[in-house]
């Protein structure tokens, strides 16, 4: 709506082609009215195709028009520079900065300009160099997590290094399961430190204690982590208690496979195909995302690799254990698996102080289950019956009557008060051994004993 320029001056429009630098121009209807040739050539679209293109941040507008529009600031009458990611590019380099100069009329605003300048331009890969300081702290960290943190002496040791080395030598997804306190996450780092993808990042996502949405926003929001290509493993623990529709965006996302997909590493206590009967889990993480399921044993059941383990725990202060340490470890049942062990041999390093740790330094939960071990309590004899105690009351009477009776039934029966046969046949029934009843000599009335004689 301008007047035409005198003759011999060039219009603003003349100055904007002639600039290097790319400019464009917002109408108040918030649509593209006009784009040098500057711009052209950085965004690679000719004005004449997207001249009238909406300008907006929802996701109905197009990349580009998400990209240009600016801030709520600008449509007040402000100035502002802003940085941003190139149009249906999740993140930079390079960036865009984007000036956004309001140019207001006599009726209100009557558009925008902007000027675009390209910063960050991303180099080469042969020109992108690690510093030998952040080399090494990496590869420290990968030794930190090599295969020595599982070697041991059981057979049940054995066979999970065996499945770690199986599943880091691949991109297969793999399902960890085991008790809580196990070590199933180091298990995850040991296979991703470890695999043909150790260079790239490990990204680990608790299910349980971070809330759906800001997990969705960090692997597929505007620069997240799905389509990164420095994203090597991602590790989820707990993905049951992740929300469906969340569950089946990162099916889609690992079920691509490509040079940049990452290896998904799965950990719960129970396994995929029992979390599949609940229904809390997506059916595709029993069939195509757990091709290898590793089942991590408790510590109880192999008590022989306690010395390994005890000594990894305890590597960086190395403090002197006494003999009978051993026996009052191998005496607990480990609830808490190792998650428990790391956190007793805290408790005894700072109870013993300087000098050796004994069992006496140990919780008192552990020592009274040594203790029990070492000195068991006697155990109870079974209660007996009354018919069982009144017939050993009864065979022992006959048996003193009998004796005092010279095996003699009449008598014993007599002493008794019972009848002769009676007797007989509780002798019978109580298998008492029958003796020869001794020989004795009734004395006749009136006559007189043997030694009153002459």
């Amino acid at each position: 709506n301008s007047k035409r320029p005198a003759s011999g001056t060039p219009s603003w429009r003349a100055y904007f082609h002639a600039s290097t630098k790319a400019v464009f121009i917002i109408g108040a209807s918030r649509r593209l009215r006009y784009a040098n040739p500057a711009w052209e050539a950085l965004t690679g679209r000719p004005l004449a195709k997207v001249r009238g293109m909406r300008i907006s941040h929802y996701r109905s507008a197009s990349g580009l028009g998400q990209t240009l529009m600016p801030p709520s600031d600008v449509w007040d009458g402000h100035t502002a520079t802003v940085r941003r990611g190139l149009p249906d590019a999740d993140s930079g380099p390079p960036w865009w900065d984007i000036t956004f100069v309001p140019m207001p009329g006599e009726n209100g605003l009557l558009g925008v300009v902007g000027f675009i300048t390209e910063v960050g331009v991303a180099p080469t890969r042969r020109e992108i160099t690690i510093p030998v300081g952040i080399a090494d702290l990496r590869l420290q960290h990968a030794l930190h997590y090599s295969h020595d943190r599982l070697s041991g002496a059981s057979p049940l040791t054995a066979r999970l290094l065996s499945q770690v080395r199986l599943a880091g030598s691949s991109l297969v997804p793999v399902w960890i399961t085991g008790e809580a306190g196990c070590g199933k996450s180091t298990i995850a780092r040991i296979i991703h430190h470890n695999g043909v993808s150790w260079e790239r990042a490990f990204f680990s996502i608790d299910g349980a204690a971070v809330q759906p949405y800001l997990i969705d926003t960090q692997l597929f929001g505007k620069g997240g982590l799905a389509t990164s290509p420095h994203l090597g493993t991602l590790y989820l623990h707990d993905p049951a208690t992740l929300p469906r529709d969340l569950q089946e965006k990162i099916v889609t996302l690992v079920s691509q496979p490509g040079p940049n997909s990452p290896q998904l590493i799965c950990s719960a206590t129970r396994s995929a195909a029992e979390l599949v009967k609940t229904q809390h889990l997506s059916p595709a993480f029993h069939t195509q995302l757990s091709a290898l399921e590793i089942t991590v044993p408790p510590l109880r059941d192999r008590l022989e690799d306690l010395p390994h383990f005890v000594t990894r725990l305890l590597q960086p202060l190395n403090p002197e254990i006494a003999d009978d340490l051993w026996p009052a470890l191998r005496s607990y049942t480990w609830p808490g698996n190792l998650r428990e062990l790391a956190t007793v041999l805290q408790q005894t390093i700072a109870k013993a102080e300087t000098g050796p740790i004994t069992p006496d330094h140990l919780p008192r939960s552990i020592r009274e289950k040594y203790l029990l071990a070492e000195n068991p309590i006697p155990t109870p004899t079974v209660p007996r019956s009354m018919d069982t105690i009144l017939l050993a009351v009864e065979k022992r009477l006959i048996e003193l009557a009998l004796h005092k009776t010279g095996n003699s039934q009449t008598d014993a029966a007599e002493m008794l008060g019972i009848f002769r046969s009676r007797l007989w046949r509780r002798v019978e029934a109580l298998k008492i051994p029958q003796a020869t009843p001794l020989a004795r000599t009734r004395k006749k009335k009136g006559e007189p004993d043997a030694e009153d004689s002459p």
